[in-house]
């Protein structure tokens, strides 16, 4: 039984698991407040915790959650009864009409980080200290976070995922890195996604791999050596290309992207998506940018949104992105690109 039970929670994520066991125990505390039923709950019961949350507000007089937060929770509901053998009250009419009228009634725009464009990453990387100790590590460290979020269309929980055995160094293509598991690929069949070389050091991925290698080989040698690698990175040369012997020295087991503490030590677990999402605002802001409407998703839309202002067909996006559909490629064309393929720009304004 221990191993069945141990299949089944392998077949969510730890992060959908989380949400659906903080779902339950908020509607779980209502319910008990008013003496009803959570497990299993009348469909009325479930249409009133709906219609309360809906109608809550925040100091600004805005409404407190959205129509897609209280979807969610219906979702998670609905799943507690159906592993207990219980019908799903969010398939009754009750609550299929109220769901109805609060989407109808509250819908408000989805809030979408910017895309962080090319020109805007290169203006980013060039603010990021990648020399001094100890402020260099943690440099080189978001430097090659941003350069494999942007050229991988990387979400972040697949950034924090990698390993330094995902990343093979290929001759002719760049880099081939190994995605394990990610949104749209539940079962891990993994795919590979290729950062090619550069024309731009700066902008390099497999540059960046390198130098963030020579890093980690270093700072498990000592303080001395990590400030000799520091002080002898120049990103106005291609570092791809040669050897690089410090990788056969680490544990490719460990994450590729890991804690960095203020004193240039860097820890062996991964980082967490939140991370990833710190650092990209971090950089943005330092760079003069308007850093609060950036995000970790920016890099991932900054792709997209450039790919196609190059003329990318949406397949050949797609071979990068992972989606499974178009539908979701076309918001990012129709929100960052406007002007593409839109008949206003051939009526002679």
């Amino acid at each position: 039984m221990e191993a069945i039970r141990a299949f089944q929670r392998a077949a969510m994520s730890e992060n959908t698991r989380r949400g659906n066991e903080t779902d339950l125990l908020a509607f779980g505390e209502w319910c008990r407040n008013r003496g009803v039923s959570d497990l299993p709950a009348e469909p009325i019961t479930l249409a009133a915790y709906l219609t309360y949350a809906a109608n809550l507000v925040d100091e600004h007089g805005d409404y407190f959650y959205a129509p897609g937060t209280l979807g969610r929770w219906v979702g998670s509901i609905n799943k507690a009864h159906f592993l207990k053998g219980f019908p799903k009250p969010g398939a009754d009419p009750e609550v299929v009409f109220t769901m109805a009228g609060i989407r109808r009634e509250r819908a408000r725009p989805e809030a979408r980080k910017a895309p962080l464009l090319l020109a805007d990453l290169k203006r980013v990387l060039g603010e990021i200290d990648l020399h001094s100790w100890p402020a260099g590590v943690i440099g080189q460290r978001d430097a090659t976070i941003m350069l494999f979020g942007f050229a991988g269309a990387y979400r972040r929980s697949e950034l924090a995922a990698l390993t330094l055995q995902d990343v093979r160094l290929h001759p002719e293509d760049g880099l081939h890195v190994l995605l394990r598991q990610s949104k749209t690929d539940q079962e891990s069949r993994g795919a590979v996604k290729g950062l090619p070389y550069g024309a731009n050091p700066t902008t390099c991925p497999p540059c960046a791999f390198v130098r963030w290698v020579r890093i980690l080989a270093a700072t498990a040698t000592g303080r001395a050596e990590t400030m000799r690698v520091l002080r002898d990175v120049d990103t106005s040369k291609h570092v791809c290309r040669g050897p690089l012997p410090e990788l056969a020295t680490l544990d490719l087991s460990l994450p590729l992207f890991r804690p960095v503490m203020k004193n240039g030590n860097i820890l062996d677990r991964a980082i967490t998506g939140g991370v990833v999402n710190i650092v990209v605002q971090r950089r943005v802001a330092a760079s003069g940018m308007n850093a609060p409407i950036y995000g970790a998703h920016s890099l991932r839309a900054g792709f997209v949104t450039q790919a196609f202002r190059a003329g990318a067909t949406h397949h050949e996006v797609m071979r990068q992105t992972l989606h499974k559909g178009i539908t979701t490629l076309e918001i990012y064309s129709r929100e960052n690109d406007p002007l593409r393929h839109n008949a206003v720009t051939r009526i002679g304004l």
